[in-house]
């Protein structure tokens, strides 16, 4: 893992080793046994039924929260750079399509000559297209190893954007998309971004719309099945996440309707 400044990066002495990824692996589905990854003591792990964006009732909220994290942390993988840069079904065209606009929207909304932050940056589908030595973040340590070997000119961190370990006001910047809807607190994660963003500075992200298009994310051939949940957004409520926290600069669909993008600021 690269080295971040120490005005950036917090000490973590007690950040868990990264294991390395075979490259003919990438773009295939880790998937280990969940019983035995989870810390979880053998019957059904919190995903294996799907689920909601809340615990069931009479669930520990916090007991539920890290069972989704366990998810990320230890079952997924997805490589969404493999997946727009080779056709592999409408996806494909998604993932392109998003990037392109995320690019547009970063040129024209980002703080310049501030360091920008990737949070939540999966396998680097956005984090490529950031300037050198910007910083990615993800909770995953599959696509950890993956981003390290990818985009040797980014640092890349591993850690939970609900606990980000930077320092105050570190970047002036913060790309996060299609993060929130997986989140267990959402507004967490955005009092997390706020604090890591220097005054003035943006975040830019992306969730999902609500649409009848997601119903059939099972008919995909690379989305991950198993998923805690995935939260869809319609803009009322999203504004009132973001307005919770931020003050709003743009809000938008996407030309596919299928997501919400948003840039928003730190007062």
């Amino acid at each position: 893992m690269h080295e971040i400044g120490a005005p950036v990066l917090k000490m973590m002495s007690d950040s868990p080793a990264i294991p390395s990824t075979d490259a003919s692996a990438k773009g295939q589905a880790a998937r280990p046994h969940a019983a035995s990854q989870s810390g979880h003591d053998g019957g059904t792990s919190p995903w294996q039924d799907g689920g909601s964006g809340a615990p069931g009732p009479g669930e520990d909220t916090e007991t539920w929260a890290e069972g989704v994290k366990d998810y990320y942390r230890h079952v997924e993988f997805y490589d969404w750079v493999e997946v727009a840069d080779h056709f592999r079904g409408p996806e494909t065209l998604f993932h392109r399509s998003r990037a392109r606009d995320i690019r547009r929207i970063v040129a024209k909304h980002a703080a310049p000559g501030h360091p920008m932050l990737d949070a939540g940056c999966g396998t680097g589908l956005n984090l490529r297209n950031l300037p050198e030595g910007s910083v990615g973040l993800d909770i995953n340590p599959r696509h950890v190893a993956v981003v390290e070997e990818r985009l040797p000119n980014h640092t890349i961190a591993l850690g939970d954007v609900e606990e980000m370990p930077f320092e105050d006001g570190a970047f002036g910047s913060v790309l996060c998309t299609e993060i929130i809807e997986h989140v267990p607190d959402p507004l967490r994660a955005l009092a997390e971004i706020r604090r890591v963003l220097r005054p003035g500075g943006v975040l830019i992200g992306s969730v999902p719309a609500k649409s009848l298009v997601w119903r059939l994310r099972f008919l995909s051939v690379t989305c991950p099945g198993e998923e805690p949940f995935h939260t869809e957004y319609r803009r009322h409520e999203l504004a009132t996440l973001l307005q919770t926290t931020f003050e709003v600069l743009m809000m938008r669909r996407s030309l596919q309707r299928l997501n919400h993008y948003f840039v928003v600021r730190k007062g």
